[in-house]
């Protein structure tokens, strides 16, 4: 069994900021949605939850039999880069950091893949952290704890330390999840992801030229307008 996606699960399941903010957008331009790299499913099934026809898919085979075993319907695998649906959704979602994970030409093959499933007039919604605070951290990090919680399967405690290191080309994150026995023994597993420190005015250059009109960029889910103090990067576009 892969022990990943319990642990990410809990550790992101009590984040609910951004989750107004998608509702709020359903009810804007309305059904069907997709969401891209559904992982575990947060924000996936709030949306079912709240009665939106949503399908959502990921690559991690794993994250989607967690995601299953949970009860939330309609997903599957694929790659960001490389899916193909019908032109029938009105509302695509990529939320949860994951955009600026990718290289300039995988966003733009993502791009060009969620322009073909949306409606004209539909509306694609992504989130990641402003590459200018993350310019501003330290240039690295070694093992800090950033949180403990319960396992949600076992019920034993689970401390998550992070780790970055930030080079010419982005700021690389592990996330190690030490998983704490009674007997003293120690499980651990580890997550890692490279965010891209590229301009965000190359971002929006991208989406544009991808056939789409960005309707508003966000600092964070109250919608605030974003600067280069904003802790993320929230960007509405919509298909010409």
């Amino acid at each position: 069994m892969n022990r990943f996606p319990p642990c990410y699960h809990a550790h992101h399941a009590n984040y609910t900021e951004d989750l107004p903010f998608y509702l709020e957008l359903a009810r804007r331009y309305g059904e069907p949605i997709v969401e891209l790299g559904c992982g575990t499913g947060r924000v996936l099934h709030a949306l079912q939850k709240a009665g939106y026809d949503v399908v959502g898919f990921d690559y991690e085979i794993a994250m989607l039999r967690f995601l299953r075993r949970r009860g939330v319907a309609k997903v599957f695998c694929a790659d960001m880069t490389r899916f193909a649906l019908a032109p029938l959704f009105r509302l695509a979602l990529l939320p949860c950091n994951t955009y600026s994970t990718f290289t300039s030409p995988q966003r733009l093959a993502l791009l060009g893949n969620v322009a073909q499933c949306l409606h004209k007039g539909g509306a694609f919604v992504v989130s990641f952290p402003n590459p200018a605070l993350l310019q501003s951290l330290p240039a690295k990090v070694e093992s800090e704890l950033e949180e403990i919680f319960l396992h949600p399967e076992t019920s034993h405690p689970v401390q998550v330390f992070t780790t970055w290191q930030r080079d010419q080309d982005g700021l690389a994150v592990t996330w190690a999840y030490d998983h704490l026995f009674p007997d003293g023994n120690v499980e651990r597993v580890e997550y890692r992801q490279k965010y891209s420190l590229e301009a965000v005015s190359r971002f929006l250059a991208e989406i544009e030229q991808s056939g789409f009109s960005i309707r508003a960029t966000y600092g964070s889910f109250d919608q605030k307008p974003f600067d280069q103090r904003s802790p993320n990067v929230i960007v509405l576009a919509e298909k010409n």
